[in-house]
């Protein structure tokens, strides 16, 4: 299997993801205005928390960047373990699109940061009530890239297939990142606990050498071999 060396440390990739993500959106994010706050409310909060806010930014990036990577590997492993069909491929593309979300979100924090720099409270006040109100965004793309990891897992089973229980774990972490009030459970701890389950999953599977199943070079020079020939004959 190709980067294998990767797959030794997708549970620590998963980690740092989280750790970022968590950073990101917790501490850095803080309590900003509500989202019936005036604008200059929200201009004064933001501009006397800059640095917060652009940390924030840095972080999350981070942590998107770190998802990239780890979608990346996923699809490589999916097709390893004996994914068929456009699962492992829909995964892949579930995650770009949940990281093109995030960058978009991005892009409006960075638009609302520099408006309440400006004065230009109209647009503080109407970018801050978009942002209070943008989890439809982040939860889709959860449960799109929850739903596709569950479904590569548990339609192309192979010997050397993922768990199922992890295949399960994916499906009720999309189904709970759909279900209104309830979503904020799969995004404050479903999606964190899968990124980092699912990495030291493979990276244990890595090490156990159980990742891929054997080539089929392999087992043709199994098969033609003196021991195996004579066992046929």
């Amino acid at each position: 299997m190709k980067d294998s060396g990767l797959n030794r440390w997708m549970g620590f990739l998963g980690l740092a993801t989280v750790v970022a993500l968590f950073l990101g959106f917790g501490p850095f994010g803080g309590d900003g205005p509500g989202e019936n706050a005036s604008g200059v409310s929200v201009a004064h909060w933001y501009n006397t928390h800059v640095a917060m806010s652009y940390a924030s930014i840095y972080c999350v990036g981070l942590g998107i960047a770190l998802l990239l990577i780890f979608a990346t590997q996923m699809r490589a492993v999916l097709r390893a373990t004996g994914s068929k069909g456009p699962w492992a491929n829909a995964s892949f593309g579930a995650g770009i699109i949940f990281i093109a979300g995030v960058v978009v979100l991005g892009t409006f924090q960075v638009t609302l940061i520099l408006a309440a720099h400006n004065r230009e409270y109209a647009i503080a006040k109407l970018v801050n009530f978009f942002s209070q109100n943008n989890e439809l965004v982040i939860m889709f793309g959860i449960c799109l890239l929850t739903l596709t990891t569950g479904l590569a897992i548990l339609l192309g089973r192979s010997p050397a297939s993922l768990p199922k229980t992890l295949g399960w774990y994916s499906i009720v972490v999309a189904v709970v990142s759909t279900l209104g009030p309830l979503a904020a459970f799969a995004f404050a701890f479903g999606f964190p606990i899968w990124l980092i389950a699912t990495g030291f999953v493979v990276a244990t599977k890595q090490r156990r050498g159980t990742l891929a199943p054997p080539s089929s070079d392999a087992a043709a020079a199994a098969s033609s071999s003196p021991a195996a020939q004579l066992v046929t004959t």
